[in-house]
């Protein structure tokens, strides 16, 4: 198949190798392979990381990155507080749970850090664009940071935790009983006190 059709029948910003195989269905796997490693050589498309690739003239959307690196997963912990609003500064690289192995890919997109969780906790975050809900990435930041945190005011003074009013606590709480108890319930409860007595201005 020519590149020409092959970018005019693609039409997803970003592919697996099984689906190029869907759209070029008449050449052998063996074919395709050669041809994806000439479009690739020639720039006509990125490869992301094995067997996963995208068209470097279109934009790829934030779910359509996670669907076609490693799903099923979502934006959470430094990522989603971020983009919350809840912590101020940008994290260097987009962080995300998933019910699979823990893995990291450093791609023309930037680093992303995928972290197992179970599966049972794998939950509370937007189908579409595959946000975490506030409550969720900062139960799931607990559960992953824990060993680096405290539950002392300072800390989450230091930490620069802000807009903590945009928390709901009963909802968060709710699901806070669905992770294994200990330190994560006690950081849970330090900062809601932390939030009851520095509300924004």
């Amino acid at each position: 198949m020519r590149f020409s059709l092959f970018q005019k029948k693609m039409l997803k910003r970003a592919f697996t190798f099984a689906e190029a195989r869907i759209v070029a269905h008449e050449d052998s796997p063996e074919a395709l392979r050669l041809n994806i490693h000439r479009w690739v050589k020639k720039g006509g498309l990125l490869r992301i990381r094995r067997g996963v690739f995208a068209f470097p003239d279109r934009a790829c959307s934030l779910p359509e990155m996670v669907s076609a690196l490693y799903p099923p997963a979502y934006v959470s912990l430094e990522s989603a507080l971020s983009q919350g609003g809840l912590l101020p500064d940008a994290a260097f690289e987009t962080t995300l749970v998933t019910p699979r192995s823990t893995r990291s890919f450093d791609t023309v997109w930037g680093r992303f850090h995928f972290h197992h969780i179970q599966p049972r906790l794998f939950f509370g975050y937007d189908p579409k664009t595959l946000l975490a809900e506030p409550e969720k990435a900062l139960l799931d930041y607990l559960y992953f940071r824990k060993t680096r945190l405290s539950d002392e005011p300072a800390f989450w003074r230091e930490a620069r935790f802000q807009n903590l009013e945009a928390i709901d606590w009963d909802k968060g709480g709710r699901w806070r009983r669905l992770y294994p108890a200990g330190k994560l319930e006690r950081l849970w409860r330090g900062l809601r006190r932390y939030a009851k007595t520095h509300r924004a201005d």
